[in-house]
């Protein structure tokens, strides 16, 4: 096998200018393999037409599900709601041959190969918390006192859980089950809307956003379930980091208003594993 895999998240499709870069990521080999790390956008139909589109052009496209396209906007006409909108992103993306979550975790066997390449839908739990915070309730209140407050807190419904964090301990313990059945032998490239760990928050504008962007309880994953690369978005923040000697990147296209301030024409797709990597 030969080709790459490319990685991109955050692609926001509603916004016209971000739905035209979507429409042009193109393999450069008919063997390319093309991860989508959440954030496709809002609305179930654009989030599907997105996926089927890059399903006709790649050899395997995976998709890990990031906040938005869990959210149940006024606009949708899918007004689906928690788990129940999860799964019916799955049964879509199952229609459209694309892998999920949910489905066995494929090997990728080209150059840098081979590789689990495990999709993780995982959600955070507020642990993210400023220095001096001490609990859930006093986070929010001085998220929502500075002004700072996830669209998540309207849109992102956690039925039948109580709670976000309930749900994301939910998905946490099944994720963890089936990472560690995993071949010990067997190298992993790890794949998360939200980052694995807290560090990349840490060059945020707003420290207070940084509770809705993971869990304290995936700080070592990178480590136990021996990442070769840790892929992300969630932070609009496009770059590469190292920790603990594992690479993490960070792989959004973000708003426009995001992506224009850099100055040059966006290129989002990154080469994670294969040939010029």
């Amino acid at each position: 096998m030969t080709g790459s895999l490319f990685a991109v998240s955050d692609l926001h499709v509603s916004y016209p200018r971000n739905r035209k870069i979507a429409g042009r990521l193109r393999p450069e080999s008919a063997d390319d393999w093309l991860i989508v790390a959440g954030d496709v956008g809002e609305v179930f139909a654009d989030v599907e037409q997105t996926l089927a589109g890059l399903r006709d052009r790649f050899a395997t496209v995976i998709w890990a599900p990031g906040n938005h396209e869990l959210w149940t906007h006024p606009n949708d006409p899918v007004q689906l709601r928690g788990v129940e909108r999860y799964d019916a992103l799955v049964r879509m993306c199952r229609d459209n041959g694309v892998l999920t979550p949910e489905d066995d975790y494929p090997v990728w066997t080209g150059p840098g190969g081979p590789v689990t390449v495990a999709p993780l839908f995982l959600l955070y739990d507020y642990s993210f918390r400023v220095p001096g915070v001490t609990g859930k309730e006093e986070s929010l209140r001085r998220a929502y006192a500075a002004g700072v407050v996830c669209t998540d807190e309207m849109m992102l419904h956690p039925a039948p859980f109580p709670d976000r964090e309930s749900w994301c301990w939910d998905r946490v313990a099944r994720t963890r089950e089936r990472l560690d059945a995993i071949d010990p032998a067997m190298s992993t490239v790890l794949v998360s809307h939200w980052p694995l760990v807290r560090e990349p928050t840490e060059v945020l504008r707003y420290p207070d956003f940084a509770q809705w962007c993971g869990t304290e309880l995936t700080a070592d994953w990178h480590r136990r379930y021996r990442a070769t690369v840790a892929v992300y978005g969630h932070l609009h923040i496009p770059r590469t980091t190292h920790y603990d000697g594992v690479r993490f990147e960070e792989v959004s296209l973000g708003y426009p208003r995001e992506w224009v301030r850099r100055g040059t024409p966006p290129q989002p797709m990154r080469r994670i594993l294969g040939d010029g990597s």
